[in-house]
């Protein structure tokens, strides 16, 4: 018998004594899944972590969670690289792409510090020039934004898939089909879609997309990845290199001529807690027993739910195109102190998004929330608008 939705809400322990609507942030492991990880941990340890045989059987192991998570992305599983989070990721693609001053990364306006950091970093460092992207208006204005900055300077654009700070979903593919025409790179933040929505990267076709295993796929807090399109690969140079880089153990050995991996596990250096994506692909299958549709479905369901109840007082950030994110604005107060408010009346939990002004607060609605919790959070929203 496979998994249902109830299924899954019973085995989510934070459930029994909160009404969770964060998983943007961060997504509440099923128990199953913590098990899974632990076990395969402990069975390391077992089988001891050094030994040979056993430590080759855990690598051979990894390939299985590429191809499982390609097959989930519409790709091939060794065009994924492994990672710890998206951080990580685009740390890769900021080190390993040879930029010349003067050169342009277009970075949207609303993105994680995971996709702004890394590129003012390299500003600083006098590498490029981070050109800003304005993430206001409909598609088609976004775009015609979009093409007036593109410049036969730009390198590369950088922009999440959903925007974080109020769920908005952009036009990935006509994203990249303009970078493509002028000859740029694209990378796309997934952190938000994968496992929020279907993500078909053969359809995308994106130069780089990053993703995480902890939100919306449940997955435990350091599982992510990077899908990199040969074409794209093939632009980053050799760092990060260490142990996982070649093809072959060359320990002991000083080598002219390295035999480097041309895939993105050549990115995967040095030793991690691999057992963490036992976990991972754990969460990943819960899903494919359910049915991603109906999971998504009932995502967008208590969506519809909340913003038809919006008590007085409550304004929803509205978006061109909405996903199972929604953020809404309590007259003049503060983020941070409505949600703190959330949580002391009905154990609501949510995100302060500080980074709009006005400050607003995000809802996350998963596939395992129930009509109960859209409820119990339009009450607290009510509660705090009369108060505040």
């Amino acid at each position: 018998m496979g998994w249902t939705l109830e299924d899954l809400r019973r085995d989510i322990p934070v459930l029994r004594r909160k009404v969770y609507l964060n998983t943007g942030t961060l997504g509440p492991s099923p128990q199953t899944v913590t098990v899974a990880f632990v076990r395969a941990y402990e069975q390391w340890q077992v089988e001891g972590p050094g030994w040979p045989e056993g430590y080759e059987a855990r690598r051979a192991a990894m390939d299985g969670v590429r191809a499982g998570i390609g097959l989930l992305l519409g790709v091939p599983g060794d065009r994924i690289g492994l990672a710890e989070n998206i951080t990580q990721a685009t740390n890769w693609i900021a080190a390993g792409l040879d930029f010349s001053p003067g050169d342009e990364v277009i970075v949207g306006t609303h993105e994680h510090p995971a996709n702004r950091y890394p590129w003012r970093a390299l500003e600083r460092m006098g590498r490029i020039r981070v050109v800003p992207w304005e993430m206001d208006g409909d598609d088609d204005a976004l775009m015609q934004r979009l093409s007036r900055l593109l410049t036969p300077r730009t390198r590369l654009v950088a922009v999440s898939h959903i925007l974080q700070t109020n769920g908005r979903i952009l036009p990935a593919e006509r994203i990249v089909a303009a970078c493509t025409e002028a000859g740029a790179l694209s990378f796309l933040d997934g952190a938000q879609a994968v496992g929020q929505m279907r993500v078909d990267l053969a359809s995308i076709d994106p130069d780089f997309y990053g993703f995480n295993g902890h939100k919306w796929l449940l997955g435990p807090v350091g599982t992510a990845g990077l899908y990199a399109h040969p074409r794209a690969f093939a632009r980053l140079g050799l760092l990060p290199a260490g142990s996982g880089s070649a093809l072959h153990d060359l320990a002991g050995r000083l080598e002219d001529d390295v035999p480097w991996r041309d895939t993105p596990r050549r990115l995967e250096v040095g030793t991690h807690n691999w057992p963490l994506f036992d976990g991972l692909m754990r969460a990943i299958s819960l899903y494919a027993d359910i049915g991603w549709q109906e999971a998504f479905a009932a995502s967008h369901a208590l969506v519809e739910q909340f913003l038809g109840g919006l008590p007085h007082g409550v304004e929803e950030v509205s978006v061109a195109r909405r996903s199972a994110m929604v953020t809404v604005r309590v007259k003049d107060l503060p983020g941070r102190q409505v949600v703190g408010e959330l949580y002391r009346r009905r154990k609501v939990i949510a995100r302060a998004v500080e980074e709009l002004q006005p400050q607003g607060v995000r809802f996350s609605f998963a596939p395992f929330n129930l009509p109960e919790d859209v409820e119990q959070a339009l009450q607290a929203l009510g509660e705090v608008a009369h108060d505040g």
